[in-house]
């Protein structure tokens, strides 16, 4: 997997792209990890930001208590993928049936001490973030895989425990779907077009889709625009009245070209809340 990081690295070092956003030599941006990112991730965000004329520090926030102290910290958020999440962190707002399902197939759900360590400090971030929009709303997000998930837990929707038990395809692990942008008007549209792509998947869970299907009214702000195997899993969610995307598959073990349209926006992004914040 390392020697594949490398040569997609030297594929995206070997083009310069000027930035939208520009920043002095001197500045960084700083990336906030909700918890550790791997090899993989700081380095494909390094290629990506040397691309693009930027230099990057990345730092754990998830190492302090204060949630608030560590936004202020920040240009930008990443909440990586990992571990499951609790399923009592949405199961109060879903119906009674899935209520009761999930309450019986607890077996399902693979929980770990990261877990339970990742869960409270990331819930609380998004619920801050949800909860005080005006103050937030520029700063970028970016959830990849658990990260997704809980982007969409932290609206109240909810989970599938395990996709090969209720779908009956195969779990997702170490495997390529082809995705598919399927909302015309979304910010995945604009990064990919209307062509479909290939994304690096590690997951068992995801997005019950046919739940969001029959509630979507419930879920404000909320749009999930891409999906993969015929439409039963769920790959991009955005928090339309903010700077947040959340994606299933891994931008970060991904071919380039799936890689860097991701990465560009969120660097592009945290560029201009970094700047902004200059000039306060």
């Amino acid at each position: 997997m390392k020697i594949f990081l490398l040569a997609a690295t030297i594929l995206f070092t070997t083009s310069f792209v000027q930035a939208s956003c520009q920043l002095p030599a001197s500045e960084k941006i700083v990336i906030g990890c909700t918890y550790k990112c791997d090899f993989f991730t700081r380095s494909r965000l390094k290629a990506a930001a040397a691309r693009l004329g930027y230099r990057v520090k990345i730092i754990n926030i998830g190492l302090n208590k204060d949630v608030s102290e560590s936004l202020a910290m920040v240009d930008s958020v990443l909440i990586p993928g990992g571990a499951d999440i609790h399923p009592k962190f949405y199961l109060k707002n879903v119906t009674d049936e899935l209520r009761d399902y999930t309450e019986n197939n607890m077996h399902l759900v693979k929980l770990t001490e990261e877990g339970k360590k990742r869960d409270i400090f990331e819930f609380t971030l998004l619920k801050l973030f949800l909860t005080f929009g005006s103050q937030y709303k520029k700063l970028p997000l970016l959830g990849i895989c658990r990260g997704m998930q809980m982007m969409s837990v932290a609206k109240g929707l909810p989970l599938y425990l395990d996709i090969k038990t209720e779908l009956g395809i195969p779990n997702r692990q170490y495997k390529f779907d082809r995705i598919n942008v399927t909302e015309s008007e979304s910010l995945m549209s604009s990064l990919y077009g209307n062509k479909k792509f290939s994304g690096f998947e590690m997951h068992h869970q995801g997005i019950r889709v046919d739940y969001y299907e029959a509630h979507r009214n419930d879920f404000s702000n909320v749009n999930v625009s891409a999906f993969s195997n015929d439409g039963k899993i769920a790959e991009a969610i955005e928090y339309t009245d903010m700077t947040a995307l959340g994606v299933q598959y891994h931008p970060e073990k991904s071919l380039p070209g799936t890689t860097f349209p991701v990465f560009k926006w969120f660097l592009t992004k945290a560029c201009e809340y970094k700047t902004s914040k200059d000039h306060l």
